[in-house]
């Protein structure tokens, strides 16, 4: 009797204990139909998220990429726009300022007389002027002029009659010559090729002879475009 009753109880305990672990399966499996629901309802709004995430991190990609674009091409106008404005420069065709000296040239206002010497000795010439220009140079003039005429490649400097030729423009005395650069070697430069030579001309026939070396700085003003007919440039292959 005894024994019917345990086994009645240990039928029971089991029959519970089944009971409990299909409760448990039940609730769990509604969860995870909860949750798959939940997510289902969620999917359209993640995927909405990625796809825009995407898109704006293209947009971001392109527009760093004109970005690069675009500094690339600001540097290269920058350096085009340098280069462009120093061949203006080395052309003379932009007005310059600096540190400089001043030389100016006059004819003789002595009464003109062939008893001492060539009557042409009493006015300045073209030679005169030509090696003041190249004495110059030497010297490492940057920049040079003749009556504000912009001395450059293209530059002629002849005698022609009683005026000189400068820049197909006549001139006429006083000549002043401005030249920009390191002032003690532009002074150098012109007593150690053509100072003492115009100094005799000055001693015996009255000629005017003047340097002058400013605190301030000198202007020389910037050249007129030389028109080209004939030469071309040669093409690079």
């Amino acid at each position: 009797m005894q024994d019917k009753k345990k086994m009645a109880w240990m039928m029971i305990s089991v029959g519970m204990l089944l009971i409990g672990v299909f409760l448990v399966i039940i609730i769990k499996s509604y969860m995870a139909d909860q949750n798959a629901s939940s997510q289902e309802k969620n999917l359209p709004s993640l995927l909405q998220l990625e796809m825009e995430n995407e898109q704006l991190a293209g947009e971001n990609d392109k527009l760093l990429e004109e970005l690069t674009k675009y500094q690339a091409g600001e540097s290269a106008a920058a350096l085009a726009s340098e280069q462009l404005e120093q061949a203006k420069i080395s052309a003379g065709l932009v007005s310059l300022s600096g540190p400089g000296i001043v030389i100016v040239l006059d004819d003789s206002d002595q009464k003109r007389s062939t008893s001492n010497g060539n009557i042409g000795n009493y006015y300045i010439h073209e030679e005169y002027l030509r090696a003041i220009v190249n004495a110059l140079w030497n010297g490492g003039a940057e920049a040079i002029s003749i009556n504000d005429q912009r001395i450059t490649s293209n530059t002629e400097i002849f005698c022609s009659g009683s005026y000189i030729k400068i820049n197909n423009t006549r001139q006429m005395p006083p000549y002043n010559i401005v030249a920009i650069g390191n002032q003690d070697n532009l002074k150098s430069a012109l007593q150690f090729y053509v100072w003492d030579m115009l100094g005799e001309y000055q001693q015996q026939y009255g000629i005017t002879r003047k340097l002058e070396i400013p605190k301030e700085s000198v202007t020389v003003p910037a050249a007129n475009q030389y028109s080209y007919k004939y030469a071309q440039p040669v093409k690079e292959g």
